[in-house]
């Protein structure tokens, strides 16, 4: 660390890929993903395609053990995210303490976020404080990569004081967070080149790109990640669209997965089918039985054991898991598997 960085260490906290509450979020799997991954390939991967990317926490997981990684989610806030931990060396990390010390001096401003979701998902204080952020953030005076690192520091500090338990399909009406919110600075991954970020859809990617393994790990239920997560994806577009409901909803036509729907099982089985690589790994989770039937599960066991075995020798690794949960559903016997599949092995 060079006396810059220590500078900006004392001075500004920091942020990591971990620090946001994300819905299936694989923090606490790293151990036996890693594990899983290279008991079956005998080393760290050169290469390694996270499809559904999420929070990233995976493919950065694996960049810092030294894989070369491609990360694809189709939401924009979770792959400016990607690119700002993982492609560092294409900013510079001075001008981005710089802008953040600006942002911290800049006057509050009543704009689309305040009116939007003002005294609903975040404090009147803190949306104007992010209507300022994002206006400056947006300034045609900053490079793509440095507005990326911007708002991806944005975005980690609204998930830190927004007024929900962790998605945005409700906000809190008695419970009101007034902390202020703060800017802070990732803490990057690697030596920050080399890897692709995508935002793309993943049956379409699959067709792009290959790698030594890919990580698929798609959503489990009914529940569209669009909606769960649809205010940080308006603040990273930043197209200031009409909303609608008491959620205050933009049209999200564009970002509905088919994993979430009743062509799960088709989709699921043309990426398996195309995907490039000598190992496929895939998360899923068995949620038992739900009170609420939009959680459970829209891929059973046996079509996932029967897609895989299509492409070669499959292991299942079952492992207890406490999931993070975004209402009153009834979460028994809650386990996370990790299926290994040996492509054209048998």
């Amino acid at each position: 660390m060079n006396s810059f960085e220590a500078g900006v260490q004392s001075c500004r906290s920091r942020f990591d890929v971990n620090n946001r509450r994300y819905l299936g979020s694989k923090t606490k799997l790293l151990p036996s993903i890693e594990k899983s991954v290279l008991a079956a390939l005998g080393r760290v991967p050169e290469t390694f395609f996270d499809i559904f990317a999420g929070s990233g926490v995976v493919g950065c997981h694996f960049a810092n053990l030294g894989s070369r990684v491609v990360m694809n989610d189709i939401l924009l806030h979770n792959s400016i995210a990607h690119e700002t931990f993982l492609n560092h060396a294409h900013y510079s990390r001075e001008s981005l303490a710089t802008q953040l010390d600006q942002m911290d001096e800049l006057k509050p401003l009543s704009g689309y976020i305040t009116g939007t979701f003002g005294d609903r998902y975040f404090s009147r204080e803190n949306a104007m404080m992010f209507d300022a952020w994002m206006e400056f953030a947006n300034s045609a005076a900053h490079p793509a990569q440095l507005r990326s690192a911007l708002i991806t520091s944005i975005i980690y500090a609204a998930d830190k004081v927004a007024q929900t338990v962790g998605h945005y399909d409700a906000f809190l009406r008695s419970s009101k967070r007034t902390k202020p919110a703060q800017l802070q600075l990732p803490e990057t991954i690697g030596k920050g080149t080399g890897h692709l970020i995508l935002t793309m859809d993943a049956n379409i990617a699959v067709n792009h790109f290959e790698a030594e393994v890919m990580y698929i790990d798609p959503p489990y239920n009914s529940r569209q990640y669009s909606d769960t997560y649809h205010v940080l994806e308006n603040l990273a577009r930043w197209e200031k669209p009409p909303v609608f409901g008491v959620s205050r909803k933009m049209d999200r036509t564009c970002l509905k997965s088919p994993y979430s729907g009743r062509f799960a099982e088709e989709v699921f089985e043309e990426l398996v089918l195309n995907a490039k690589a000598d190992l496929i790994v895939l998360s899923y989770s068995n949620t038992g039985k739900s009170r609420i039937a939009r959680s459970n599960n829209v891929l059973s066991d046996q079509h996932i054991l029967k897609v895989l075995k299509s492409r070669g020798r499959v292991d299942v690794k079952v492992l207890p898991y406490k999931e993070f949960s975004v209402g009153k559903t009834s979460i028994r016997q809650h386990t996370e598997r990790v299926f290994v599949c040996r492509v054209g092995q048998r």
